[in-house]
């Protein structure tokens, strides 16, 4: 699943319950009446919103037919962030423009009016209006806290200009994963950058070994986000971190492989740290009590993500044999166990 349908699918339930989901292409906080946002503590932001009123792209600055056919299919958090390709703020705007109009689903990730009211802010490759970074402000999918803070940080900025990012001033669950997806992506371009160095940097004949634990080890990754609580607000950002951390890990130690700095392992290292591993496991198992509908780890993602663990630790046991004859198995075999041991007794289910 590419990586902005994954978020999508992660937040789904938090959208539900966010001012103004129900409707992102009429609500304006500056109109929203209810128990919360009519809080007094809330009146600066609301009042700035009615002040502005509901966004208007200028003419002069949306994409004519012929850019419009030309960025089909865009993002254009990519191009404002310059993720996968070089930053070039005409096109966010343009695809921004394009989205806003057109793609829903880009209303709920950093995408359509949130990266307009960040180009409007910042000025960039655009004049820098204040009037129009607010009105968007006011229309994103946000709490109460935030609209808060987002709209108050713009109006500050009126008397002293500062770079905004829409990370700035998040308060709630749903914006935190989705902030922590967009610093999580940032990384994973200079992490598989890295990857694609390390990869070239073993002997040619392992390239086939490689794709294949490379694979295996995806795969594991993917099975272990099952073990992740995704009950509350946070379970975006608690599924990216964990992500992050076995991924880095795993570039860490295929420096090691390479330079030959494995830690020194033996047999009975390998043994204690399996013997310790299937009484954690048989441990976690047994403690799991989760009801079928409730989003906390369940057996079977238990169970899934150890059978995907033993398919990557011994494609890497291959690999590792074929690139670094040196390393014994058993200290392979230790590390990759003792590894997966801390992940089975940090689980949030034990």
């Amino acid at each position: 699943m590419a990586a902005k349908s994954w978020i999508m699918a992660g937040i789904a339930l938090a959208i539900a319950g966010v001012a103004g989901a129900s409707s992102p292409e009429k609500f304006n906080w500056g109109r929203q009446q209810d128990e919360w946002s009519n809080n007094p503590q809330f009146a600066d932001s609301k009042a700035a919103c009615r002040r502005v009123g509901d966004p208007v792209m200028p003419v002069v600055d949306r994409p004519n037919a012929a850019e419009t056919r030309a960025l089909k299919g865009c993002d254009s958090e990519d191009f404002y962030y310059g993720d996968s390709v070089k930053v070039d703020d005409v096109r966010a705007r343009h695809c921004a423009a394009i989205e806003a109009e057109h793609d829903p689903a880009a209303q709920e990730t950093l995408g359509g009016r949130t990266i307009l009211m960040q180009l409007y802010a910042n000025g960039r490759g655009v004049a820098r209006n204040l009037d129009l970074a607010t009105g968007y402000a006011c229309t994103i999918d946000a709490s109460p806290a935030e609209y808060e803070q987002r709209i108050t940080h713009l109006e500050r900025m009126r008397d002293a200009p500062d770079a905004f990012d829409y990370c700035d001033d998040i308060t709630s669950g749903f914006g935190l994963g989705l902030c922590t997806y967009r610093w999580s992506r940032g990384g994973a371009v200079e992490r598989d950058r890295e990857l694609r160095t390390l990869a070239a940097a073993f002997p040619k004949g392992s390239a086939p070994l490689y794709r294949a634990m490379k694979t295996a080890f995806d795969a594991f990754v993917t099975a272990h986000d099952g073990e992740v609580d995704q009950s509350g607000t946070n379970r975006t950002m608690m599924v990216i971190m964990e992500q992050d951390k076995v991924r880095d890990q795993f570039v860490l130690d295929l420096h090691r492989l390479k330079e030959g700095k494995w830690p020194a392992l033996s047999g009975d290292d390998a043994r204690a740290a399996d013997a310790q591993l299937n009484a954690s496991y048989r441990k976690l198992l047994a403690a799991i009590v989760t009801p079928d509908d409730y989003p906390q780890p369940h057996r079977k993602d238990v169970r899934d993500a150890q059978r995907a663990w033993l398919i990557y630790r011994d494609a890497y046991v291959r690999f590792a044999a074929i690139v670094a004859p040196a390393i014994s198995g058993d200290a392979i075999l230790a590390r990759l166990t003792r590894l997966r041991l801390a992940q089975i007794e940090h689980s949030d289910a034990l």
